[in-house]
């Protein structure tokens, strides 16, 4: 008998997703050298500047490691809403999107040195240009909300506000995030994120840190959205620990695969409008 494939199959771009697909071209491409490594990376320079402006910073899953500088930019739009002319006439703002080009957070809870370069990259791209230092938001799925949840860590008060899909992280540790602004969003079925991140959340509350919760359908309407943001804000917590509901985060042509449930979140975590207003408003 075959063995079940270790990895899942390439999974398609939804309608929502394929929207945002111009938006690709409107990033650059560059390089950063840090301590004997290489780092690709992409950023979005807003056309208009007459203020500083926020930071947003993307940081990729494990299935998008690639050698190709812009892959980040094409298995999903957690780098393009920020981009896209709608977005930018609300919350203009610089997008910077590293490409790793190997595993950078583990299931051990160790990072390697695309961490502290993502840091040092940061630093560098805000001496270049004029970026509100107040204002750098983080966000990342799966490999991506690892990293970021260690960046967290080391680098209290580094990021304005995060915005966390699809990972998890030491339970152990993430107690000291207790005081930062986080909003995270899981699936209810995903075997690894929604458990372990509830004992991280766990861990935060008993260090004195509030959690608020709460929990939609992923197919919701910008209207229940909208109230859903509302009633998990009015909990006035720093941390806000939400979560799809059960299957919701499956499209019809899912493919049948464990992890699908996990790798299907960020395909609608982005498309929460009042999640990215709430991103904005967040500052040092």
């Amino acid at each position: 008998m075959p063995h079940p494939p270790m990895m899942p199959p390439p999974i398609s771009l939804t309608a929502q997703e394929a929207a945002y697909m111009d938006n690709v071209q409107k990033f650059q491409q560059f390089t950063f050298a840090y301590e004997g490594h290489t780092l690709p990376y992409n950023l979005y320079v807003p056309a208009k500047m007459d203020q500083p402006l926020p930071l947003v910073v993307f940081m990729h899953d494990m299935g998008s490691v690639s050698q190709e500088p812009d892959h980040t930019l094409r298995q999903g739009i957690g780098a393009l809403v920020w981009a896209d002319n709608r977005e930018q006439e609300k919350r203009p703002c610089f997008v910077l999107a590293p490409q790793y080009g190997e595993k950078s957070a583990h299931d051990d809870y160790t990072v390697g040195w695309a961490a502290e370069a993502t840091i040092a990259l940061i630093q560098s791209v805000y001496q270049k240009y004029d970026i509100d230092t107040k204002r750098i938001y983080g966000t990342g799925q799966s490999m991506g909300t690892m990293m970021l949840c260690e960046l967290l860590i080391r680098h209290p008060h580094f990021f304005a506000g995060c915005f966390l899909t699809a990972g998890q992280w030491d339970p152990e540790r993430m107690a000291a995030i207790k005081d930062e602004r986080v909003w995270i969003m899981v699936s209810e079925r995903d075997g690894r994120a929604f458990p372990i991140m509830g004992e991280c959340m766990a861990s935060i509350e008993a260090a004195g840190g509030k959690v608020a919760r709460g929990h939609v359908d992923a197919k919701a309407d910008e209207e229940t959205k909208a109230a859903f943001c509302k009633e998990v804000l009015s909990q006035n917590a720093h941390i806000q620990f939400t979560w799809l509901d059960g299957d919701s985060v499956l499209t019809p042509d899912a493919p049948d695969f464990p992890a699908v449930y996990h790798m299907y979140t960020w395909k609608w975590a982005y498309l929460f409008e009042p999640i990215r207003a709430w991103l904005f408003e967040q500052r040092l």
